[in-house]
């Protein structure tokens, strides 16, 4: 009688109804950070005095995040989404832009706090950039200035840069609402009302403890109480709106993990990212590249590969980054934990 001996492997070993990104094949979106630097100071973002900054000759290059992208691109990931730190504050933002649009991906998108598009906007567009998110987490002059840690900027200078956005061609907008208890939560109706005029995606993300951020001086179990379960912001949203009707994910651009709905008579949806209260692990479709070259499966911990060694090797790069996302993506946890090991500001979100 013949016996079949099981394989052994020393490579990481995923449960058979896993369906995230254990494979390269399942990866749609690689997020390319461009730069750790922000001009903001958020409260669920940065510690009281912000991040040490990486050295900027340890910070990848537009070169290098060229090839990583090309390197995803050959590998079948046809979506890219810029991110920071601020990404608009790098200096080669729209050659790094032009740079991807060659790729030809099936989507080019940038996630910005839009301080700084009242005057990028329209090279953007230009450039070839298809969508802008915008992340604004108050509509209140004075509670932006707390959040954003009390620097040198306003909500204006944020709506100015939304204006220029819709005027340069970014009229589908998303806006991302980082929603924390006690903070900013009494104001879900506002933003869900903006949907209603305005083409707009108004994504609600339920607060992450991630790194050392102000927020979390005091530990895990005070930085729980921030979190509030997306399905009660729903819950007070129709009390006030309605009843919100659950869009198809296919109907919205991009590849994202949020639920979306549209409430009745709107022109643009309200969407729920709950990553704390309904994780979306087994369906994670995304790799991070960090500014300092460590590709990552998971936001909050597990899966880093240092690219950089090979980035600054001689030939050709690419088909060695195409292998080593093989090895991040089996490397993914198959449930990210309480709290992540990094600041957002240096994974891009």
């Amino acid at each position: 009688m013949t016996m079949t001996l099981p394989i052994f492997t020393d490579a990481p070993q995923r449960p058979v109804f896993a369906m995230g990104p254990r494979s390269l094949e399942a990866v749609r979106l690689l997020r390319l950070s461009l730069t750790d630097r922000c001009n903001l100071r958020c409260i669920y973002c940065m510690p009281e005095d912000g991040v040490a900054f990486s050295d900027r000759t340890d910070l990848l290059s537009a070169r290098d995040i060229l090839a990583v992208a090309a390197a995803g691109r050959s590998a079948g990931i046809d979506h890219f989404k810029i991110t920071g730190g601020e990404p608009t504050v790098h200096r080669e933002l729209l050659s790094i832009v032009r740079g991807l649009r060659q790729l030809e991906p099936l989507d080019l998108s940038m996630t910005t706090n839009g301080l700084l598009l009242d005057r990028l906007a329209g090279e953007l567009k230009q450039a070839g950039l298809d969508r802008l998110t915008i992340s604004l987490d108050t509509l209140r002059p004075e509670r932006f200035t707390r959040i954003t840690g009390n620097r040198p900027y306003t909500l204006d200078q944020v709506q100015d840069g939304i204006r220029a956005a819709s005027a340069a061609g970014f009229e589908r907008l998303k806006i991302n609402v980082v929603i924390i208890g006690g903070v900013n939560d009494d104001e879900v109706i506002d933003f869900a009302q903006l949907s209603i005029d305005r083409p707009w995606t108004i994504r609600f993300i339920e607060y992450m403890p991630l790194g050392d951020a102000k927020l979390l001086e005091n530990g895990l179990k005070i930085a729980n109480s921030f979190t509030v379960d997306n399905a009660e912001i729903l819950h007070r949203i129709e009390r006030h709106l309605g009843e919100a009707e659950p869009v198809d994910r296919n109907r919205e651009a991009g590849v994202g993990p949020a639920q979306l709905y549209r409430l009745r008579g709107a022109n643009g949806r309200i969407g729920f990212i709950s990553a704390m209260s309904k994780p979306f692990c087994e369906t994670c479709n995304r790799l991070r590249l960090t500014a300092t070259g460590e590709l990552r499966a998971c936001l909050f911990d597990g899966g880093e590969v240092d690219l950089l060694p090979t980035l600054r090797a001689p030939g050709d790069p690419v088909p060695r980054i195409v292998n080593q996302m093989r090895q991040c993506v089996a490397q993914k946890p198959q449930l990210h934990s309480d709290r992540g090991n990094r600041a957002m500001s240096q994974m891009g979100g």
